[in-house]
C-alpha cells in the first residue's frame, strides 16, 4: 500500500482527459485488443519534491543503450522500513476502467549500485488504487546492471473511475541507486487472454541444471526419505520360496504432500467431480477452511460447508489441517470483536475455540493452525497481552489433545529470502511459547512466491535456522505467482527438492491447484479447462514419479527380496512359482522394514 509520507518521491506529468491510443512504435503499439493509454508518465522532468534529502535523491538522466532518451535515477541513501517510505508514483489513470478490462503495464529498470547481498537492486512495483492503496497486481524486480523489461498484467475485477489507479514503486528495501524508464500502461479492453501478453523472464540463483545445491539435496533425499524394505516369502510350513516375484506398489507417501480445498469438493458438477478426482490423485493431505469471520464460521450456511469439507476429507483418508482458529486482526474477525473490551473479547475467543474444536473433534483434525500471521495481526494481543497466544494453544490442547498445534506466518521463506528481521521475530515468538510450555507442535511457513523467487540454497539456510527450534516444519501455503511458465516449472521442481530434502520438514501444501478456484489464478497447477500447466507437470513428475516407488524383484534362494524405496504404505503382491498369487499391505519406516509373507 502507498502512504503519502514526507520522504516519498512523486512523479507528475500532464494528464490527458481522453482515451488516447498508444503511440506508434512504442511498447504498447503491438498489444492485442483495443489499447488506450491508462496513464501517462512520459514527462519525467516534473519530480515535485524530495522532502528528506538525507533519505533519497532523484534526478532525470540521459540514457545510453536504452530505447528511451531519459530515465529517472533514484539514490536511496539509507534503508527504510517499510520500503514504501521511499517511493515513486505515476500520475493517476486518465480514463475509467470497466470490470473485465485487461490492464497491461511495462517499465524498464536497472541497478547502478546496491548494498544488497546479491549485488542487485530491489524494486517493488504495484498497480494500485489511489484511494485505498489496494494492489491489483504487483511484481518484485531484482534488476542488475543492464536494462531489464518488467511487465504487469491483470483483469479488472470491478469498475474504477478516472484517477483511481496509479503505478507505484517502493524502493527503500536497501541502499541502492535505481534507474527507471520506459513506463507505459494501457487498458486493452475486455476479452484479451492474459497469456497472450508479453511477460518478464524470471530467473533465480541455483536454477542451472548442474547447480551444486540440487545434487546435494537429491543425495539427502535418497538417504532420509527412503528405507530398506526386505520381504521374505515363505510357504505355509515356513520354508523359503525361491524365485517368487515380489511387486511393491506404493499407495500412500509417508511425507505429506497437500493442498488447500474449498467447496468445489462438495459440488455434483463436472468440475466438482474433476476437483475431487484430482485431489485424491495428487495429494494425501488437505487443509480445510475454518475462518472465524462474519463471512465464515459466523455464517450458519458457511459453517455447515466447512464441516462438510472436513468430513469429506476424513472420509477419504486424508491427513487434515484446520486453517485457522484465530487470525487476530480486526479485519479478519467478526465485526463485533473490536467493541467487546478485555473481558468480553477473552470470553468470545474462549467460546469460539470451544465451539469449533468440540464440533470438529469427532472428525479428527491432525493439525490446527491455532494462530495465523501474528506479526502483522496483533489487535487482539494489544488488548489481552502477548501471553494470550500461549493460552489459546493450551485451551485448544485441553479441548482436543490429538491434533498437532501450529503457528502460521508469512514472509519467512518467501521474499527472495531477504527476511532476516521477520525470521528473527518468528523464532522469538516460537521460543516464547516453548519457554512457557505451550503445546506448540508445528512451525508453519507460508511460501507464496512472486517474482523475487527465494534461491533454493537460501530456503535451506532458513530451514536450518528454524530446525534449531526442534519442531516439525510445514510449508503450509505454497504457490508460485509468475508469468514465466518455464521458470515457474523449474522453481516448482527446485522448491520441492529443497524442502523435501530438509530433515526437519514433514509436509508441503499447495495453496490450491485449479485456476477455477485459486486465489492467484496464474499460480494454479491446472487451467480452468483442467489442462495441466508446466508447473503442475513438474509437481506430478517429481511427487508421483521420481518420488513414488513401484518396485518388482525376485526372491533369492533363501526367499528374500531386498529393495530400497520411499517411506510410506505399500501393497505387496507376491507371485510364486506354480501360479500362487497373494497380496498383503506393508509400511516402510525410516529404520527399514522386514516382513515375512505367506500365502
Amino acid at each position: 500500500m502507498r502512504y503519502h509520507l514526507p520522504i516519498a518521491l512523486f512523479v507528475t506529468a500532464a494528464l490527458f482527459t481522453f482515451a488516447a491510443p498508444p503511440p506508434a512504435g512504442g511498447p504498447l503499439a503491438k498489444l492485442p485488443g483495443k489499447p488506450h493509454i491508462l496513464f501517462d508518465a512520459s514527462d519525467l522532468s516534473r519530480v515535485t519534491r524530495i522532502a528528506d534529502v538525507e533519505t533519497a535523491a532523484s534526478s532525470v538522466i540521459s540514457t545510453t543503450n536504452a530505447p528511451f532518451a531519459r530515465a529517472l535515477r533514484i539514490e536511496v541513501k539509507q534503508q527504510t522500513s517499510p520500503a514504501w517510505k521511499v517511493q515513486l508514483a505515476t500520475p493517476s489513470s486518465i480514463l475509467p476502467v470497466k470490470k473485465g478490462d485487461v490492464l497491461f503495464v511495462s517499465f524498464q529498470t536497472r541497478c547502478a549500485a546496491s548494498d544488497d547481498e546479491s549485488g542487485r537492486g530491489r524494486v517493488f512495483a504495484t498497480l494500485q488504487q489511489t484511494q485505498t492503496y489496494d494492489s491489483l497486481v504487483s511484481t518484485h524486480a531484482s534488476p542488475g546492471r543492464e536494462w531489464t523489461v518488467y511487465t504487469l498484467k491483470t483483469e479488472a475485477t470491478r469498475d474504477y473511475d478516472t484517477a483511481h489507479l496509479e503505478l507505484v514503486f517502493h524502493l527503500g528495501n536497501c541502499r541502492q541507486t535505481i534507474e527507471i524508464g520506459g513506463i507505459a500502461a494501457a487498458d486493452l479492453g475486455p476479452g484479451v487472454p492474459l497469456r497472450q501478453l508479453p511477460f518478464t523472464h524470471i530467473s533465480y540463483e541455483g536454477q542451472a541444471a548442474d547447480a551444486a545445491w540440487r545434487q546435494q539435496a537429491l543425495a539427502r533425499i535418497e538417504n532420509i526419505r527412503k528405507g530398506d524394505f526386505i520381504v521374505q516369502v515363505q510357504n505355509a510350513d515356513g520354508t523359503p520360496v525361491t524365485n517368487a516375484v515380489v511387486h511393491a506398489r506404493m499407495t500412500r507417501h509417508a511425507y505429506q504432500f497437500g493442498t488447500f480445498i474449498e467447496d468445489p469438493v462438495l459440488k455434483e458438477t463436472d468440475d466438482g467431480r474433476k476437483y475431487r478426482e484430482t485431489v485424491k490423485r495428487l495429494f494425501n493431505r488437505v487443509t480445510c477452511p475454518l475462518y472465524w469471520s462474519d463471512w465464515g464460521w459466523e455464517d450458519p450456511n458457511m459453517r455447515l460447508r466447512y464441516i462438510a469439507i472436513a468430513q469429506w476429507a476424513k472420509d477419504n483418508g486424508f491427513y487434515t489441517r484446520g486453517h485457522n482458529l484465530i487470525w487476530p486482526g480486526w479485519r479478519w474477525m467478526p465485526r463485533t470483536a473490536s467493541d467487546l473490551g478485555h473481558a468480553g473479547l477473552r470470553a468470545a475467543i474462549d467460546s469460539h475455540l470451544a465451539d469449533v474444536v468440540s464440533m470438529m473433534k469427532p472428525i479428527g483434525f491432525d493439525t490446527y493452525d491455532v494462530v495465523n500471521e501474528p506479526r502483522a495481526n496483533h489487535d487482539v494481543q494489544d488488548i489481552l497481552g502477548p501471553e494470550c497466544v500461549a493460552q489459546w494453544f493450551a485451551r485448544v490442547h485441553t479441548l482436543d489433545p490429538h491434533p498437532a498445534l501450529g503457528l502460521n506466518e508469512y514472509d519467512i521463506v518467501a521474499g527472495g529470502g531477504n527476511t532476516r528481521k521477520e525470521l528473527d521475530l518468528y523464532t522469538k515468538q516460537i521460543r516464547s511459547l516453548l519457554d512457557v510450555n505451550a503445546p506448540i507442535g508445528v512451525i508453519g511457513v507460508q511460501c507464496h512466491m512472486g517474482e523475487d523467487l527465494t534461491p533454493p540454497q537460501k530456503v535451506l539456510d532458513i530451514l536450518d535456522r528454524l530446525a534449531a527450534l526442534q519442531l516439525p516444519i510445514h510449508a503450509t501455503e505454497f504457490d508460485i505467482a509468475i508469468d514465466d511458465e518455464q521458470t515457474q516449472a523449474d522453481y516448482m521442481r527446485d522448491f520441492l527438492i529443497a524442502f523435501f530434502s530438509h530433515p526437519a520438514t514433514t509436509s508441503l501444501t499447495q495453496w490450491g491447484f485449479w485456476e477455477g478456484r485459486h486465489w492467484i489464478p496464474r499460480a494454479a497447477l491446472f487451467d480452468k479447462d483442467w489442462k495441466v500447466r508446466p508447473c503442475g507437470q513438474a509437481y506430478i513428475d517429481w511427487v508421483l514419479g521420481k518420488w513414488w516407488s513401484d518396485e518388482t524383484h525376485a526372491t533369492d534362494r533363501n526367499g528374500y527380496s531386498r529393495m530400497r524405496v520411499f517411506l510410506g504404505d505399500y501393497e505387496v503382491t507376491v507371485s510364486c512359482p506354480g501360479g500362487r498369487t497373494f497380496t498383503r499391505p506393508a509400511h516402510v519406516a525410516r529404520d527399514g522394514t522386514t516382513q515375512v509373507l505367506k500365502p
